[in-house]
């Protein structure tokens, strides 16, 4: 009889990539949730014996799921398959019953060997369950991309400040230049500053906007003054503090999920007043690629927003590399 797993996670491709993982042949019955809500109620329905869990999702987040499924007392075997790989995070989700924390994107023979340790394999001659059928496209792998390069951009800034980084979903979308002006607002507070870098490898080219709310020096001082240095500067330097960790490793994390090789320019800064519109090059009319994400850090829940403007050269490459990884 068939082990019924669900796959709860808010992206499509990461669903496709966890099924993909699964050992062929293995006699499982798959139920695919889109948010934690929906992975809820398959455990509840007894579709999910096995599970494995994002945690940044829509609805309900993966630790929310945790807490149900310790307070109702449900059967499942709970796996976290994410992107957010800070310590503190991966802590959390073993107190809440989590057998196992597997960091995006996953890889066949680790989840394997999870799947081994807890004997839940039994003799692999099922046939391949079928796969979700719903159609995986160039802005999700695009959203699935970006999660997992913030999450070690969260991870590396948790570890240097020893505090932890909420993240959100990240928001991808295709637009005409013209249309950048109002994503832009919508980044940018009246109190931020911003730092802004290029990058430029394999045809892939743009800036990342880095937008840090500097409103309270008290704040930004308490949160780096976990660093065993000390601090004694003006906000734009504690601003460009967090933002080299915070783009050198979302960066660093992009290229290796990619297999490119980015060379990146000289960071500018610009505080409130000085604010100027981002060279991205590109004609009047052309589309470019604006990935949104935020990050949240600590108990002060200091915000900052990062915008990734590519050009419309690089929508074709980043297509190319999509089309690999969806199998298209």
């Amino acid at each position: 009889m068939p082990i019924p797993v669900t796959i709860c996670d808010d992206s499509s491709f990461a669903r496709k990539q966890i099924a993909r993982a699964l050992p062929k042949g293995w006699d499982v019955s798959i139920t695919y949730a889109a948010n934690g809500l929906e992975g809820l109620e398959a455990i509840r329905a007894g579709q999910g014996e096995i599970l494995f869990l994002d945690l940044t999702m829509p609805e309900l987040d993966g630790f929310g799921v945790l807490e149900h499924v310790l307070k109702e007392g449900l059967n499942t075997l709970p796996i976290v398959v994410s992107g957010d790989i800070q310590p503190e995070s991966e802590k959390r989700v073993k107190q809440l019953g989590a057998v196992a924390f597997i960091k995006k994107p996953v890889k066949a023979e680790e989840l394997v060997a999870v799947l081994q340790d807890y004997g839940v394999l039994e003799i692999l001659d099922g046939e391949q369950p079928p796969e979700e059928d719903v159609e995986v496209g160039f802005s999700e792998w695009c959203q699935e991309v970006a999660n997992v390069a913030m999450g070690r951009a969260a991870d590396l800034l948790a570890k240097a400040i020893g505090q932890e980084i909420a993240l959100s979903i990240p928001n991808v979308q295709l637009m005409a230049m013209d249309d950048l002006g109002m994503v832009m607002s919508v980044c940018d507070g009246s109190k931020d500053t911003l730092v802004i870098q290029g990058f430029n490898g394999a045809g892939i080219a743009g800036e990342t906007l880095m937008f840090v709310d500097t409103q309270d020096q008290g704040r930004l001082a308490s949160i780096l003054g976990h660093h065993e240095r000390t601090l004694i500067g003006s906000e734009r330097e504690w601003a460009m503090d967090i933002a080299n960790v915070l783009v050198g490793a979302f960066m660093k994390g992009l290229a290796e999920l990619l297999d490119v090789s980015f060379s990146q320019g000289h960071p500018r800064i610009f505080l409130p007043e000085e604010h100027s519109r981002p060279m991205v090059s590109c004609h009047e009319g052309e589309t470019i690629l604006a990935i949104d994400i935020r990050y949240t850090i600590g108990d002060d829940a200091l915000e900052c927003d990062q915008l990734l403007l590519f050009t419309h050269n690089s929508i074709q490459p980043l297509t190319q590399r999509a089309e690999f990884a969806l199998g298209v």
